[in-house]
């Protein structure tokens, strides 16, 4: 009886921990306490965005499925939503381990409480599992209604589609974790732990990202599903792509063999199976983690110092360099901040890397879209900036200062200096991408110099402007009592603006410059587009630069 008590009291208490953290994130306190209307607003705001993009990739979702089953690819639709489930939350999951597993902020406050450290991995774990089922219903209900309501199966088949939404999440939250361990574990054993986890989890995602870039996809393209002459169907590759995209599917992931199984084929043995290895996944991943998590940890949150420390040189530097060096090396030692506010430079230069090694020809080829070549040329310099400009540190470094806002504002400098410090740390990451994309796009491309030049010019021309009015932005938005990174870096709307906003602007001027829709030629176009940016650019900073400190 005293076992089944304590065992009740341990679920309790994680359950208890996992309702405060969604409180937390969910920042349900601020629409009930806030007094704050701005902050009110900016939650709303946020919560608004939020739910257009859940629901616009539920929508999605549902047209994929609608679109295989009009095309008579049926029998791909529970392989491919459980696939997409399970990549999105791997995708989603990969970005929070870090912070959510391991060094996170309230780490030795919640050790201190009087609970095991297996309470604490459930909690966490938990957590994630919520998030990660929430998105797996976005993707799975709407592909699933499709699916039943056209095959109409038995109804045991309905139960294992509304089970495996519950499942399907299992695996890839505890590869995530996992993803965490190494990274954790690794840098934990080295003295700047926070920056070596930092690279090792953008070098590890960079790595995931180029996977699934490289995985097996059809040997024809898009052209061949259709006839050339007539524009009609191609039956017979339509025919030959069903087992074949089902094949690499389940090389690729293994479980949406048994999952493709208890659906189409209507094995219970297979559900089960299905069922049994993602619940064992997060069996064992718990028993290993529950090892090492308190060394880990512990190491993760320590600052390792020499005893026998002396101070041999004194470096001294100008006020914006050191404010510089301070605002890069917060950012950098932010697993949180890095691995999120990096990705785009690291998109940037894993789609440039592939373009040379694939070819750009093959690439429109394979999508039949060879004829836009000469396109592409004038395009890519919009494509570098639009994931460039995904990387805005100038949005969040004001805010990034916490409650050590009041040092910032007590240092007899002039604003100009500190905001100058936060764009030449965001154009750290931003000009050196550029650069490197730029270069290897025009090789790629076969670009004049001309061309070559655009290329160079116009990210370079929007990397200025976004850091700039990421400067801006966070004048207005910027607040200081957040309790996460993972609150103000992933949830907060100046960092959706700031890492949305730019390459939405850049994606509509790249469709102007090339679509067609204003009578001029693509280029003079793009260096007008140019030269307007830049004039933009400037008088935004000239109005910022002295602006008081928010």
């Amino acid at each position: 009886m005293n076992t089944i008590d304590a065992k009740t009291k341990g679920k309790n208490k994680c359950w208890r921990l996992t309702k405060n953290r969604l409180i937390e994130q969910l920042g349900l306190n601020v629409f009930r306490y806030e007094k704050d209307k701005r902050k009110r607003n900016s939650k709303i705001a946020v919560t608004v965005a939020v739910c257009l993009v859940l629901v616009a990739l539920a929508v999605y979702c549902g047209g994929i499925a609608y679109g295989y089953v009009y095309l008579g690819l049926t029998t791909l639709v529970p392989s491919m939503a459980l696939f997409i489930s399970s990549l999105v939350t791997l995708s989603f999951s990969l970005f929070k381990s870090n912070g959510e597993f391991f060094g996170f902020s309230d780490y030795d406050l919640i050790m201190s409480l009087p609970l095991t450290v297996k309470t604490v991995i459930n909690s966490r774990f938990l957590n994630m599992y919520i998030w990660n089922t929430f998105i797996s219903i976005l993707v799975m209900l709407p592909m699933g209604i499709i699916y039943l309501g056209v095959e109409q199966p038995h109804f045991s088949v309905y139960l294992m589609w509304i089970a495996s939404i519950f499942l399907v999440s299992l695996i890839p939250t505890a590869l995530a974790a996992i993803f965490g361990a190494v990274v954790a574990a690794i840098s934990a054993k080295f003295r700047y732990t926070s920056a070596l986890a930092t690279i090792l989890s953008i070098g590890l995602v960079a790595a995931v990202l180029l996977l699934l870039m490289t995985a097996p996809t059809a040997d024809f393209g898009f052209g061949e599903l259709f006839d050339s002459q007539t524009g009609t169907l191609n039956e017979a590759a339509f025919s030959s792509l069903a087992p074949f995209i089902s094949e690499r599917l389940n090389q690729f992931y293994p479980p949406t063999k048994f999952f493709k199984e208890a659906i189409v084929d209507g094995k219970i043995l297979s559900f089960l199976l299905f069922a049994a290895i993602s619940i064992g996944v997060y069996l064992v991943f718990l028993q290993l983690l529950a090892l090492k998590y308190k060394q880990i940890n512990t190491a993760l949150t320590s600052h390792m110092s020499k005893r026998n420390y002396k101070v041999t040189v004194l470096q001294q530097s100008g006020v914006t360099v050191a404010l510089y060096k301070k605002t890069l090396m917060r950012i950098l030692k932010s697993t949180v901040a890095a691995t999120n506010l990096l990705i785009g430079c690291v998109l940037a230069i894993l789609l440039a890397v592939s373009t040379l090694i694939i070819g750009p020809e093959q690439m429109l080829q394979s999508m039949d879209l060879i004829d836009y070549l000469p396109l592409a040329k004038n395009s890519a310099g919009y494509v570098i900036a639009a994931m460039v400009s995904m990387t805005n540190t100038a949005t969040i470094s004001l805010a990034l200062e916490g409650e050590n806002i009041w040092i910032v504002k007590s240092l007899p400098i002039t604003p100009k200096k500190l905001y100058d410090s936060y764009l030449l740390t965001n154009l750290t990451f931003t000009i050196p991408t550029s650069i490197i994309c730029s270069v290897l796009f025009s090789i790629s491309l076969k670009a004049n110099f001309s061309e070559m030049l655009l290329i160079l010019v116009t990210p370079l021309c929007f990397s200025l402007f976004t850091a700039v009015a990421g400067i801006f932005i966070g004048n207005r938005m910027a607040y200081y009592d957040w309790q996460d990174e993972t609150q103000l870096v992933k949830q907060s709307l100046m960092s959706l603006i700031g890492m949305l906003g730019g390459m939405i602007v850049i994606a509509l001027l790249g469709v102007i410059a090339n679509v067609g829709f204003v009578p001029l030629d693509a280029k003079l176009l793009t260096t007008s587009i140019n030269v307007f940016i830049l004039a933009l650019t400037v008088m935004v900073y000239l109005h910022e630069r002295n602006r008081s400190i928010r």
